[in-house]
């Protein structure tokens, strides 16, 4: 059994899951009291398979009640969603609290804003019905494929529609933060990376970005196994080593034109539940997984966003496409709430791009490895941050097919586009760093 599925087991046989904490779920879900109604049957079950959410353990819970007054019978559907993970970056980071902040105050305000400001209803994320802290970190959301929504094949990619709906709902999330930053600021610490991140978690010292480096070594050694990719091994092997310790910082700058967004963070395919008659064209798109939320420029999402999840026929070919499209759609967003700062243009949202650029090359080696893994060894996240994985670990998500595929055709691309060139030191950095 692995560690995961024994802090799986050892949740779901804890008092925590008890009758008491299902009926809370059903109050607040049908907001009713508990005496008009009986449990009769509570069904858990895996959401999601392995290898498809690395900090927490996401579970399906049907509770079958009665009600009393009349017999009728209902199901009431939920997730629950763990926090299971021990690695003490997770908890400096403030993953629990963040979320739930991001539920409770920020997803309601943006909603709020598109209501009040352009009379217009968008949702962001499934309602959050309830909240643990103790002894588990819990939260507990409404079922959306009880609504029709469902995830789609990470290792496949969304297809061009799809990709557009993402962008689409990203756009708007963005305008409406727009709007709040102005009013609010930052709103909280822990939402801004450089103000929440110290610099003594920026070292090889922190276990997290020790295991990072060893990815990154990893990924330049299969680059060059390869055998046809040893010009773009070469470039990424002279990267700055600070600059690769520092990425998550770097980039949480606002535009130079000054225009911030709150970042999702983690904008991926497993984040997204899209919803449609036919799933090729969806016509609604919903977020979950707000851990790693930031305030900067949108080059942080719309690079994570295409490198992990856009297909690989669409990703590089429509590239250009799906960026226009993005702006299109921030700048329609951001006119209908009435934003009365300057709207970025096309070409600054490229500089930003360009700006951002660390977060797309890190990408390639981190984020694109999970959403192409197809073998069925599960990838322990902790194991893997904290470095020392076996040799067979690499060989597993490096030289997969699927990976291959995506990562030879990204490699030209950033490579033409000058991404690969923004973590090589600089004249300046090599005179401050010794080398």
């Amino acid at each position: 059994m692995s560690s995961r599925d024994a802090q799986s087991d050892s949740f779901l046989n804890s008092d925590v899951v008890d009758n008491d904490f299902f009926i809370s779920i059903v109050e607040r879900k049908l907001n009713i009291i508990r005496d008009k109604f009986k449990l009769r049957l509570i069904l858990i079950s895996p959401a999601i398979g392995k290898n498809e959410n690395f900090v927490s353990i996401v579970y399906r819970a049907k509770i079958k009640i009665e009600l009393l007054d009349n017999n009728e019978r209902q199901s009431v559907d939920v997730i629950l969603k763990v926090l299971l993970s021990t690695l003490e970056e997770f908890k400096k980071f403030s993953v629990f609290p963040r979320e739930r902040f991001m539920y409770e105050n920020i997803i309601a305000s943006f909603e709020k804003i598109w209501i009040e400001r352009a009379n217009e209803k968008v949702e962001f994320a499934p309602r959050c019905i309830k909240f643990e802290t103790d002894p588990y970190e819990i939260i507990v959301l409404d079922d959306l494929k009880a609504n029709g929504y469902e995830m789609l094949d990470r290792k496949i990619g969304l297809n061009l529609a799809q990709s557009k709906l993402a962008l689409n709902k990203l756009a708007k999330f963005h305008a409406a933060s727009a709007i709040r930053y102005q009013k609010d600021g930052i709103v909280e610490t822990f939402l801004d990376r450089k103000a929440s991140i110290p610099p003594e978690m920026m070292t090889e010292e922190n276990s997290f970005l020790k295991g990072f480096m060893e990815i990154y070594y990893a990924f330049i050694e299969a680059i060059r196994s390869f055998g046809d990719c040893d010009k773009y091994a070469d470039k990424i092997a002279a990267w700055d080593r600070q600059k690769i310790l520092g990425c998550w910082v770097i980039v949480a700058e606002p535009m130079r034109c000054g225009f911030t967004a709150l970042n999702h963070g983690d904008f991926w395919l497993n984040n997204m539940l899209f919803k449609g008659e036919d799933i090729n064209e969806p016509n609604d798109m919903l977020m979950i997984d707000f851990q790693g939320n930031t305030w900067a420029g949108p080059g942080i999402d719309l690079h994570y966003f295409i490198v992990s999840s856009v297909i690989n026929d669409v990703k590089v070919d429509k590239f250009d496409e799906l960026i226009k499209y993005y702006h299109d759609e921030l700048v329609e967003s951001l006119t209908k709430l009435k934003y009365d700062q300057h709207i970025p243009t096309l070409d600054e949202v490229y500089t930003d791009l360009m700006d951002k650029a660390h977060t797309a090359v890190t990408s390639l080696f981190f984020i694109m490895f999970v959403t192409k893994y197809d073998h069925s060894e599960e990838i322990n996240l902790e194991v893997l941050m904290k470095g020392n994985s076996e040799p067979e670990f690499y060989q597993r998500i490096f030289h997969n097919e699927n990976y291959k595929k995506a990562l030879k055709q990204w490699l030209p691309f950033m490579d033409e586009r000058g991404y690969l060139d923004v973590m090589l030191p600089t004249k300046e950095d090599k005179q401050i760093n010794g080398y």
